[in-house]
């Protein structure tokens, strides 16, 4: 069951245009080493503030 889950969540995030957290510490990893990667949770409150936030780009 948690398998459906995680895959019903995986197609979701897909489809929403969110970036795969996992991929994104797999790079910090392997191209950056130096760098502690962020929580999953901090990673999304960053990506939220970038897009949404008082200082995102807009039109």
């Amino acid at each position: 069951m948690k398998n459906i889950f995680q895959i019903l969540l995986y197609i979701g995030k897909g489809i929403s245009n969110l970036p795969d957290y996992q991929a994104y510490v797999k790079h910090l990893k392997e191209n950056h080493p130096d760098r502690t990667p962020p929580t999953e949770k901090e990673f999304f409150a960053e990506l939220l503030e970038n897009k949404y936030g008082a200082n995102a780009k807009r039109c």
